[in-house]
């Protein structure tokens, strides 16, 4: 987690909302360099007041201010939205989520949003070589080099398909289920415009992208067989990322070898 969530209250106990601020305003990493969380929240903002003029629920954001001076602190005042937090989707929530997901990548904001202004191929290229080479200290077998010639040509370099806004984390951590229903979609902080197939290669690794959830979307059997190795590819991104967070940043080793696995299954889809 890179904030900490507390809800503010009045007097009475009433919740006015949901207080969101970074566990560290400047952080080094391994696999995104250094991250500035108080450039993050300006996003986080930004996108949410997307999502809010689109009709995707998520909560609205009643105050904001980033740090002010090196030692200060960033903050967000968000809406709070009841709900009772969820580990799996049922059927019919998972195909809400894929109706969810469409509304979102039919958001094109007409600027780039939560990346450099590069084209995206070298944008997505980059940051998925950056994460391969990172994750080699994992799994030394890892064939980077060929995987990157096999995988790159699929990449689409079409402005027209690659400006979606994508939210990059739609797991039930970050859905507020309430009654039954997706109430809210929140945590957008990883959120960038580029290719919908990036999202949809995240959503297949947390098991996601069930035949309820690509109903939802709109996805035919026959898209999604065009796509197979673009998303075997940008299912690299996470399955790498989640290997050196797993091993550098939360110790965690029954993730370490869950995305290690899967890293190396990926690579070895790619390449034959």
């Amino acid at each position: 987690m890179d904030y900490f969530a507390d809800l503010a209250r009045h007097d009475d106990g009433r919740i006015v909302g949901v207080v969101r601020s970074p566990r560290h305003e400047v952080l080094p990493t391994g696999y995104e360099g250094t991250v500035d969380f108080a450039d993050v929240l300006a996003k986080e903002v930004h996108v949410l007041g997307l999502l809010g003029e689109a009709g995707v629920p998520a909560p609205s954001v009643l105050a904001w201010q980033p740090r002010g001076h090196p030692q200060g602190i960033s903050w967000m005042l968000c809406e709070y939205i009841d709900h009772q937090p969820t580990d799996e989707l049922t059927e019919d929530q998972q195909n809400e989520l894929g109706r969810i997901a469409r509304a979102i990548h039919s958001i094109h904001p007409g600027t780039t949003v939560g990346r450099p202004q590069d084209p995206w191929p070298t944008y997505v290229v980059g940051r998925i070589t950056d994460r391969l080479r990172s994750a080699e200290r994992y799994s030394p077998q890892l064939s980077v080099d060929a995987v990157l010639s096999r995988g790159v040509p699929h990449v689409p370099s079409s402005a027209q398909s690659t400006d979606s806004l994508l939210h990059l984390d739609l797991r039930p951590p970050n859905l507020c289920v309430r009654e039954g229903r997706i109430a809210g979609v929140i945590d957008v902080a990883n959120a960038i415009t580029g290719d919908p197939w990036l999202e949809l290669a995240r959503i297949r690794f947390c098991g996601l992208f069930t035949r309820a959830f690509q109903v939802g979307y709109g996805l035919s059997e026959a898209e999604i067989k065009h796509h197979e190795r673009l998303l075997d590819f940008y299912e690299l991104d996470i399955a790498a990322l989640l290997t050196v967070v797993a091993a550098e940043e939360i110790d965690d080793k029954e993730l370490l070898e869950k995305s290690r696995d899967r890293l190396e299954q990926l690579c070895a889809q790619i390449v034959r």
